[in-house]
């Protein structure tokens, strides 16, 4: 277990990023008026909240980032958490290795609001249950991968997580891990394998990405 990333040594890394940057903290900017406004939430003396919007330049987020992300934009949902990850990891897979990520998103080019809050495994409000509920969005994951061009690494894949499982073999490895298995704990197999990849489930929900630098080929699961 290590407390800081700045631990980790440059070299040979495989980062596994499993629902971990839907975790981080977001920014959103709405253009209303062909103005960029960002969304803060205000506190009134009662500890009422609210949603409020304020005029916003994206300039230094575009410098900070390296590339106009307010393009063909209405809605941008920005973590600078995010960046400050990539950025770090990027110099520790410079010389092998690579950034697996799996999470929930979704492959558009145009952002949405995407921003909920989940209590007990379902939606809840996400003002009225503040505090008391686990606050996350969905990835867009192909500004991930302009990110990662500006940090000089490669996508060697971009699909659903049901793809990339079944490309791996997991329907072959259920059929040897449950041959030998009574009925009960082999319907229990085939249960947990189509929750990860039914289309209807996590497998077109949850998506798939890896990154390395530019001079590893690997399209394994792609």
């Amino acid at each position: 277990w290590i407390k800081n990333l700045n631990e980790v040594k440059k070299g040979n890394n495989i980062f596994i990023a499993n629902e971990f940057f839907d975790a981080l903290p977001i920014k959103q900017f709405f253009k209303i008026n062909n103005k960029w406004v960002e969304r803060f939430i205000k506190l009134d003396k009662n500890n009422n909240k609210s949603f409020v919007n304020i005029n916003s330049s994206l300039k230094k987020i575009e410098k900070k980032i390296g590339f106009k992300i307010s393009n063909n934009q209405r809605i941008i949902e920005y973590s600078p958490t995010t960046l400050k990850y990539l950025k770090n990891i990027s110099k520790k897979i410079n010389k092998n290795g690579g950034l697996l990520i799996i999470d929930y998103g979704y492959l558009e080019d145009s952002m949405k609001n995407t921003l909920l809050a989940i209590k007990k495994h379902k939606i809840s409000h996400l003002l009225n249950e503040f505090g008391n509920s686990d606050i996350t969005y969905k990835l867009n994951f192909k500004l991930l991968k302009k990110i990662t061009k500006i940090l000089k690494l490669k996508c060697q894949g971009l699909t659903t997580q049901r793809n990339f499982l079944i490309n791996l073999g997991i329907q072959q490895r259920a059929e040897i891990r449950s041959r030998n298995l009574p009925f009960s704990k082999k319907a229990d197999v085939y249960y947990r394998l189509k929750r990860l990849v039914d289309k209807n489930q996590m497998g077109d929900l949850f998506k798939v990405m890896l990154i390395t630098n530019k001079k590893i080929n690997c399209k394994t699961g792609f």
